[in-house]
């Protein structure tokens, strides 16, 4: 069976993003993202995500990919991201590009039969508001955390309402300083 894995990037103090989205506090680590993003395409043909999310892939992604100035690996992420299918939440997006679709209104039914169909892993990217339900849901099958050396004080939590346990499967330090961990519920 398919498996959710939840990749995020997250302050020290366990926030997603600050009080009004701000990802300010994000650092770029070439290294890091070339041997996750390598490693999460090898094991994941199917992207999950929220409708802002989606827009953000759509421009931010198709323009990297299309810039001659862009590294190789940055092109070749690029483009992976955008035509890797998307299965989109979303209340108020009506429609998408093809491979992408528009995920139904339950979201455990959806993920359901997501799991249930042949094919590799599916990757959780977000926004906040789609990796929280899922979180709160239980959906997540793997945790991939990006956690920067940085509090914020306030901001968007990774983990709200719901305890969850975890285990550690696998840590990192990195020259930037940045850990990268996996957990998968204990």
């Amino acid at each position: 069976m398919r498996s959710v894995i939840a990749y995020v990037n997250l302050t020290l103090d366990g926030h997603l993003a600050g009080p009004a989205g701000e990802l300010d506090w994000m650092s770029f680590d070439p290294d890091l993202n070339i041997a996750l993003s390598g490693e999460m395409r090898s094991r994941c043909d199917t992207i999950i995500t929220g409708r802002n999310f989606h827009h953000g892939i759509e421009q931010n992604f198709r323009a990297q990919a299309a810039d001659p100035a862009s590294p190789a690996e940055l092109v070749d992420f690029a483009t992976w991201m955008i035509s890797t299918p998307q299965v989109v939440f979303s209340r108020s997006l009506r429609e998408v590009a093809a491979p992408h679709r528009i995920a139904g209104e339950d979201l455990a039914a959806e993920v359901a039969g997501l799991k249930a169909l042949p094919g590799k892993d599916m990757v959780l990217f977000g926004g906040v508001s789609i990796v929280q339900q899922f979180v709160r849901a239980g959906l997540v099958d793997e945790y991939w955390i990006k956690l920067y050396p940085t509090a914020i004080g306030a901001g968007q939590p990774l983990f709200t309402e719901r305890r969850t346990e975890l285990r550690l499967a696998e840590s990192k330090a990195w020259e930037s300083g940045i850990l990268t961990l996996r957990y998968l519920p204990a």
